[in-house]
């Protein structure tokens, strides 16, 4: 690659080559939809729990305690939590306090920018014949030995040090990267603290659950990998018993992230061990039963709809209405065009594929030696799907509150790559706006972080508005006037245009009766969101069912910038008095300067000591306000 120019283009393709393993095949095993009131109790897989993500666990007393325990020991200067007295023996005492004052075994407590990382001493106990080597179990006959473990949550790594009590040294240190130990009886009282305080759990099992019902709390294999779907991640699966039913309730755990991730039914005595339990298939079984292979309604604040998520199109919402008069057929995020811009383009060798992360990148060769490169991202179900961004957790439902009241509610669906935010990996978010007053906003959401500094993005929405009559005509605002289409058409917004009363660039409206529709309002940034505005092609189809009505294939290319696909659908047919459908496309670029993030992210440390990704979404899609609004 030494025809590059950039540094930044070097560093980014760099990344493409390091980064190109690919995805490995998921498996589904098909099963009918359970739910709690009526469970086969012959059958080893059963009803799938997923929490809110938004419940709020840190004010159990035992979290509460246990952060404000962590900040205290980062004011004093340390780094490591050690084992209350209360939890050791008096050799157990003299042994962790000889491991703390050892550099070797307290190595790895900041990170690179200084920042410290969050550790905890788990166990501290008489050595067993089997941890030790043949020099070190020499020394240990004669004298007393004892093990200290130190698990390190933003390193996922645990270390052991072995300790010779009567001499007060250590004899030797192991680490062991990405494996995590048994848990210390202060984590267990959290974990089981947590999964009683679960209102998925209370709702789950019928009523608050009683402390003498949980088992299991601690249950772990020590040093093996994490039940999570983050197996970075250090947890553990609580589990409630059931004997009159024959159930039991698995309740995972992270401790690392201090909530409840995920919970499943399954039969006693015929489950496999609650530490075997893994968050993601758990996921991905839940959304292929309820949201893939299936669709859901839902009515709220004078809206109803169904919606599902799509094999490659993302969440989409059907059947749309406000107080019962139809709004829209379809809505929905198709694709996410992603292209970078590369300098040498005369000695470029595309003779050999490139595949990064189950995608094959695309090149376009164009003027002064430049060429664009990147790829076309899809977003669908988990399994069975051709998309490589993939939905994570269900659709979540939330109140859409603006200036502290509450105006109407949204639908969200999170999609991502399974190693984001590293390099070359991404997660972006469809969100659908619905408000008391029967307006209405589609949002595209990306959350990073790409593979370059140096990226253009290009979500393509597909809006199917309909109408009383089943036919919509569209206008754009233009020399102070409304400007109505009579053919199929394309627009390429400016972003300066003159609006109309200040807001609206577009409408649309039934072609019978042209009182009845809605004004478009594009982002310009004036949805304090902070947004960059969307800065979109417009094109005017009509409605064939064909041309995405139903899951579309990857439209046109990644990295033609003048071209989004759509345009194959635009052949200046007449579009009066028919079904049209309104194609919106933003264009995104990126940016990754210190205090002007967008569209960017990264990993980093909490105040915790925990890891967390830093992020700074760009946040891009239109609004649409009935007339009778204005």
């Amino acid at each position: 690659m030494n025809f590059l120019k950039s540094k930044e283009i070097k560093i980014s393709l760099a990344l493409l080559l390091i980064g190109g393993a690919i995805i490995g095949a998921l498996y589904y095993k098909k099963e009918s939809t359970k739910n709690s009131k009526n469970i086969v109790l012959d059958s080893e897989d059963k009803k799938i729990i997923l929490p809110n993500e938004r419940e709020n666990y840190t004010n159990i007393p035992e979290v509460k305690s246990y952060l404000k325990d962590i900040q205290k020991l980062f004011k004093e200067g340390k780094y490591i939590l050690p084992l209350d007295s209360s939890e050791l023996d008096d050799n157990g005492k003299i042994a962790q306090k000889v491991a703390l004052s050892n550099k070797k075994f307290t190595k790895s407590s900041k990170s690179l920018n200084g920042k410290p990382l969050h550790s905890d001493i788990m166990r501290v106990q008489p050595v067993i014949s089997s941890m030790l080597s043949d020099k070190t179990k020499q020394k240990c006959q004669n004298s007393k030995c004892y093990f200290v473990e130190k698990y390190n949550f933003a390193l996922n790594k645990t270390t052991r040090a072995i300790v010779d009590v009567k001499k007060r040294e250590v004899l030797e240190v192991s680490e062991y990267p990405n494996m995590q130990p048994d848990i210390s009886n202060r984590l267990t009282k959290i974990a089981k603290a947590i999964a009683l305080n679960s209102s998925k759990i209370k709702k789950e099992w019928g009523r608050t659950p009683a402390p003498s019902e949980l088992s299991m709390a601690n249950v772990r294999t020590s040093l093996k990998e994490s039940p999570c779907e983050d197996k970075n991640h250090l947890c553990v699966a609580p589990t409630f018993a059931d004997h009159q039913k024959q159930m039991a309730l698995w309740a995972i755990v992270d401790l690392t992230k201090l909530k409840l991730v995920a919970a499943k039914w399954a039969g006693l005595g015929k489950t496999t061990t609650p530490a075997c339990i893994d968050e993601r298939s758990l996921q991905n079984r839940y959304i292929m039963e309820n949201f893939c292979q299936k669709d859901n309604n839902l009515t709220r604040d004078g809206w109803s709809f169904i919606y599902h998520l799509t094999g490659s199109d993302g969440l989409e919402i059907r059947d749309l209405k406000y107080k019962g008069k139809i709004v829209a057929k379809s809505l929905k995020i198709v694709d996410w065009h992603v292209a970078y811009k590369g300098y040498g383009a005369d000695k470029l060798d595309t003779s050999t594929p490139t595949i990064i992360e189950g995608r094959q990148v695309e090149y376009v060769k164009g003027e002064n030696n430049e060429y664009t490169f990147g790829y076309n991202d899809a977003m669908g179900c988990p399994m069975f799907s051709t998309s490589v961004v993939l939905a994570f957790n269900g659709p979540q439902i939330n109140p859409l509150i603006k200036e502290g009241k509450k105006v109407g509610f949204f639908i969200v669906q999170d999609f991502r790559n399974p190693k984001w935010p590293m390099a070359c990996n991404y997660r972006y978010q469809n969100r659908f706006e619905f408000y008391k007053d029967g307006s209405f906003r589609v949002v595209a959401i990306n959350l990073g972080r790409g593979c370059s500094n140096d990226a253009i993005y290009r979500p393509v929405m597909r809006l199917d508005i309909d109408s009383s009559s089943g036919m919509q005509q569209f206008a754009n605002y233009q020399n102070n006037s409304w400007n109505i289409w009579n053919k199929e058409g394309i627009y390429k917004s400016t972003s300066t245009e003159a609006l109309y009363k200040g807001k609206y660039l577009y409408k649309i409206s039934d072609a019978k009766d042209i009182k009845e529709g809605y004004y478009i309002e594009p982002n310009r940034g004036q949805f304090n969101d902070n947004s960059r505005g969307d800065h979109e092609k417009v094109f005017i189809t009509k409605f064939k069912p064909n041309e995405g009505d139903q899951d579309l294939l990857t439209l046109g290319s990644c990295c033609k910038l003048q071209e989004d696909g759509v345009e194959q659908y635009v052949n200046g047919e007449d579009i009066t008095n028919s079904n049209i459908v309104l194609w919106y496309v933003p264009k995104i670029k990126n940016d990754d300067r210190v205090g002007e993030e967008y569209c960017w992210a990264d990993s980093g440390i909490d105040e915790n000591g925990n890891p967390k990704a830093k992020v700074w979404p760009c946040i891009v899609g239109p609004k649409f306000v009935p007339f009778d609004n204005e």
